[in-house]
């Protein structure tokens, strides 16, 4: 289900978002968004060095025969032992090869242990490409969020003359859960932190259809309703202070203020730094950890 776009103002984006329901519990999701690193391989167990041989070693032929009685020997029947070759003689053990003993190979160390996963809960940031869950537990919707990417790009001043820059951002959606679920980033996700003349400033700017016609883009900004397994790409962009956008949060739960100018509560926030840890996505299903408190 889609509804008409709008642009102008938090709080209208915000009367129309739950308009496009009339159930908060499409969009209400209250359990606070969790991070889990995919499941890290050990390092490998410390192996010994590969056993090693000695040598082949060569075994000379043994004994002398003839196989005709000759003087001094020892008949058997069928052949003549003697300690001196003889004419027509024959070695009774010929030469031959064996494989050089074994060395003792070095007792193997214990395997490191398993790596336990790598959780990460807000207030933390999270990072640009992580996987962040949140629902399913108190909440019944449940969906996965990415930050794909992050960028800013040069823009004209504002009409007061005020020089500003341009965020420009995707956001990856998927609905985990068995019920449908209505999603409004236009007025749910926001840049939250810019760095301006070398100093971080933390604040609410919000998408607009100009600052995504200057971006080259052409997002309608409404609220999607995501049928469960549905995935969704949405592409925004917000004016900002001259200097570079930091951070972009999600509202997880927009029926209610998170605070002065905070569109919505239970903020899921993304750092715009790959995380230092952990790289890839888990393999769904994830296994989440129960949230705190």
């Amino acid at each position: 289900m889609k509804c008409a776009p709008l642009a102008q103002g938090l709080a209208m984006l915000a009367l129309a978002a739950l308009a496009c329901t009339g159930a908060p519990s499409a969009m209400q999701i209250i359990d606070p968004p969790v991070y889990v690193c995919p499941s890290a391989t050990p390092r490998a167990t410390d192996t010994p060095a590969p056993t090693s041989t000695a040598p082949v070693i060569t075994v000379p032929p043994g004994g002398w025969a003839t196989r005709t009685p000759v003087r001094g020997c020892i008949w058997n029947g069928r052949l003549c032992a003697t300690n001196t070759p003889q004419p027509g003689g024959v070695f009774t053990t010929p030469a031959s090869t064996r494989r050089g003993p074994t060395a003792t190979p070095r007792p193997t160390t214990t395997p490191y242990p398993t790596a336990t996963p790598y959780v990460l809960r807000p207030p933390t940031p999270f990072h640009l490409g992580d996987a962040i869950y949140g629902g399913g537990f108190v909440s019944a919707l449940a969906v996965r969020a990415r930050l794909l990417s992050l960028e800013t790009l040069p823009a004209p001043p504002a009409a007061d003359g005020q020089p500003r820059a341009l965020a420009r951002w995707q956001i990856e959606i998927t609905n985990r859960g068995a019920r449908a679920y209505e999603t409004f980033p236009a007025y749910q996700s926001y840049v939250s932190q810019v760095s301006s003349g070398g100093v971080s400033r933390s604040g609410v700017w919000g998408a607009s259809q100009a600052a995504a016609a200057l971006a080259g883009l052409s997002p309608a900004l409404e609220a999607v309703a995501l049928a469960p397994g549905e995935t969704h790409r949405f592409a925004l962009a917000a004016f900002i202070p001259a200097g570079s956008a930091l951070q972009v949060s999600y509202a997880l739960d927009p029926t209610v203020r998170g605070g002065p100018g905070l569109p919505g509560a239970n903020l899921l926030v993304w750092r715009a730094e790959t995380n230092p840890f952990c790289t890839g996505l888990p393999a769904e299903p994830v296994l989440l950890p129960t949230p705190l408190g």
